[in-house]
């Protein structure tokens, strides 16, 4: 089961563009479906997206913090009931893209689902009025643009030209990495996501762009001072790191939680046996050598 992560700022035109991509994979027959995140109480898009394939929503609520039991839940049934080749995940537009991935991982899913693109679409008019913004929106939204593998400038019809020229300029030096794409309408071919070799995380010796995890079960044996030595030494493209751990010191599992530097490890009492395990997300994780 394939994911697209589909992201962007708040009208940006995720929607238009979910249902060019949509309609592309039915046409190519592969079986279809979607994840939607409103941060309200009712969803909009949902009513607006193509009726021929099975969608659940996240309504009151963002998949990058509060509801991500939600959207892994959601994907393991979506999975079990319709074995979908591939599942579009549209965010709301204030979530936070490496959070959207950690909801998507989890050790029931990770043997499963492989993130094939994140996509983050850019408005090309919003752009050049975005220093009006706080400052907490303009971090955000270059934050959202950053660890995408794709980004697709939308609404180039309505722009100046310098404007686009200038963001294009900008986009080299925020995700100088990313596969760049203009166009307008949402128009924007499934293709461009599926079929440009450096997107695919799972072939071997290709990864330099896309964020990609690897499941660690059974971690090492080990003392809880030897594992904090450990996250303390991971390299910069290792974003993420959660799991249970059993340390040789410690009679309890504890929670593991790593996030750019920052490290908990959390005793948890636990009434039944619960699988011990790492997911580590990040970039280039087949270059270096994980020994957790």
């Amino acid at each position: 089961m394939e994911i697209i992560i589909v992201g962007g700022f708040l009208g940006s035109g995720k929607t238009t563009t979910l249902n060019h991509l949509i309609t592309d994979a039915l046409n190519h027959n592969l079986k279809t479906a979607l994840i939607i995140n409103e941060f309200g109480k009712m969803s909009v898009d949902s009513q607006l997206i193509h009726p021929a394939i099975p969608i659940s929503e996240i309504v009151e609520g963002c998949i990058c913090c509060a509801m991500k039991s939600d959207v892994s839940q959601q994907l393991h049934e979506l999975y079990l009931a319709h074995q979908p080749d591939l599942v579009f995940i549209e965010c709301s537009g204030v979530a936070e893209p490496l959070a959207v991935v950690d909801a998507c991982l989890t050790p029931v899913l990770a043997p499963i689902t492989t993130i094939r693109s994140m996509l983050g679409i850019i408005d090309a008019n919003l752009y050049a009025q975005l220093e009006t913004y706080p400052r907490d929106i303009q971090a955000l939204f270059y934050e959202q643009l950053s660890h995408c593998s794709t980004l697709f400038v939308n609404k180039i019809d309505i722009a100046d030209v310098e404007q686009i020229a200038h963001l294009l300029r900008h986009l080299e030096v925020i995700n100088g990495e990313a596969n760049i794409q203009v166009g307008q309408w949402g128009k924007l071919s499934l293709n461009t996501l599926l079929n440009v070799k450096h997107l695919d995380v799972k072939q071997s010796g290709t990864l330099h762009h896309a964020i990609n995890h690897q499941l660690i079960e059974l971690p090492l044996s080990q003392t809880k001072a030897a594992l904090i030595e450990r996250l303390t030494k991971l390299p910069q493209q290792v974003y993420r790191v959660k799991g249970f751990v059993r340390f040789t010191d410690h009679e309890l599992i504890h929670l593991v939680q790593y996030a750019e530097g920052e490290m908990e490890l959390t005793p948890v009492q636990f009434k039944s046996d619960v699988p011990l395990y790492l997911v580590v997300i990040g970039k280039q994780l087949d270059d270096i050598e994980l020994v957790l």
